[in-house]
């Protein structure tokens, strides 16, 4: 797995920012998406106004089957949930089964023992290093998209937006 020039105690914030840059590419009306850092190390993210599709050539699968498919990172967890509300079946729209108008949470309990140092720190200062992290061209959310972080341990919040370097 690459993470680029990261120390391994920020890997779990470069899966954040992955998280929220899979849910910022379904953000269809408006481009946030929300992210919590939990106490407990797990991280949860949440897009609305959120639109998916899949090939109708393919077998249908569960609309939370679709959405997980394109974040291979969730085998660093020990346990990814997709929720989506509100209960939908897709539109078939050219070749395409479509859900819109969706809010789609994932929450992720991550694998500790790949990350050599314990849960309890992986947020330290997480809003600060997350910023860092967001910041590089590699995680920078595209223009006027946005990511509303908030550690639950500190209370800290901070809206992270796409700049152009």
């Amino acid at each position: 797995m690459y993470f680029g020039a990261f120390p391994a105690a920020d890997w779990p914030l470069v899966i954040a920012a992955w998280t929220a840059a899979d849910l910022l590419r379904l953000a269809e009306d408006e481009p946030r998406v929300d992210l919590v850092l939990h106490r407990d190390g797990a991280l949860s993210a949440t897009v609305r106004g959120a639109r998916v599709t899949a090939p109708a050539a393919d077998p249908q699968r569960p609309l939370a089957d679709v959405i997980r498919a394109g974040m291979w990172y969730t085998e660093l967890a020990r346990s990814t949930t997709v929720d989506t509300a509100p209960p939908t079946t897709p539109a078939l729209t050219d070749g395409h089964y479509v859900w819109t108008a969706l809010t789609v949470t994932v929450h992720s309990e991550l694998e500790g023992s790949l990350f050599g140092t314990p849960a309890s720190q992986w947020w330290r200062d997480g809003v600060p290093r997350l910023r860092a992290v967001l910041a590089t061209p590699r995680h920078r959310p595209p223009d006027g998209h946005r990511v509303h972080v908030t550690d639950e341990t500190t209370g800290e919040t901070a809206v992270l937006q796409g700049r152009r370097p």
